[in-house]
């Protein structure tokens, strides 16, 4: 059943399909398997939420914060609209804006709950603002487990109409399927030896750290669970170049052409 997951096509994964499956595949990810071992380019922490009251210019900050309305308007500039929304929490209220995504109107509405991430900037009339937030709706029946905002949040590089935020999604989705039983690469007695997490733990740690990593130790990929996925893959790479030795020491040689005085004549 392992492997029958791993080795999954990713179209067949909640929110791929074919075209995002197209793209994924163009990066060399065919499989959930490839899709778990393409880790990120770096990590924020977005961990922190800040009450409005305390925000700054110049800061990125994330909030967790209530929708009390929200509209797209026009501008001067044919086609290019800005939708607005404006958000509170018990400090304070809060003008939010993202330029030209017009479809936003048709995913917020008054009411809602959501944690927003992005830079604090001063308006031109005076206040301030956060511009174009990326954003997490929490579902009031849900503890709210957010994996945009909220905690330290995993980075990858963009491949086609995949995005970083679409990937961290993917990935999340495949990672809940992903058995606590994994076949493990390293040998037992070599991996409590060096005191190397399992590859199941390796691999939900790399993609989705604990609150307490240290975030510098993450984007040097020093951690643990990094660490333990990189000695994997040197440990593979030797066990390769080994196998390949062995199956050429076993190949029968040919018949040895002995070079004398009478082929050189």
């Amino acid at each position: 059943m392992t492997n029958d997951l791993l080795a999954t096509p990713l179209q067949y994964l909640k929110g791929v399909g074919p075209r995002r499956a197209a793209d994924l595949e163009r990066a060399g990810l065919l499989t959930v398997e490839d899709l778990l071992y393409r880790f990120p380019i770096r990590y924020e922490d977005r961990s922190r939420l800040q009450p409005i009251a305390t925000l700054k210019p110049a800061q990125t900050a994330s909030i967790a914060v209530r929708i009390l309305s929200c509209h797209l308007r026009s501008t001067r500039r044919p086609g290019f609209k800005i939708f607005e929304a404006l958000v509170a929490d018990e400090s304070g209220s809060l003008r939010v804006t993202w330029l030209n995504q017009p479809f936003l109107r048709d995913v917020f509405t008054g009411g809602q709950h959501v944690v927003l991430y992005g830079p604090v900037e001063m308006r031109g009339g005076g206040g301030l603002q956060l511009t174009n937030p990326q954003y997490e709706i929490l579902e009031e029946e849900e503890g709210a487990q957010t994996i945009h905002t909220g905690r330290i949040v995993p980075v990858y590089e963009k491949t086609g109409s995949v995005t970083p935020k679409i990937q961290r999604k993917i990935v999340f989705e495949a990672l809940q399927r992903l058995p606590a039983d994994l076949p493990d690469h390293l040998p037992d007695a070599i991996r409590l030896r060096l005191d190397l997490p399992s590859r199941e733990a390796a691999l939900r740690a790399a993609h989705f750290p604990p609150a307490d990593a240290p975030l510098d130790a993450l984007n040097r990929f020093a951690t643990p669970a990094q660490q333990r996925l990189i000695f994997e893959e040197a440990f593979l790479f030797q066990l390769g170049i080994m196998a390949r030795r062995r199956t050429a020491s076993a190949e029968r040689k040919p018949v040895r052409i002995a070079v004398d005085d009478r082929i050189r004549e």
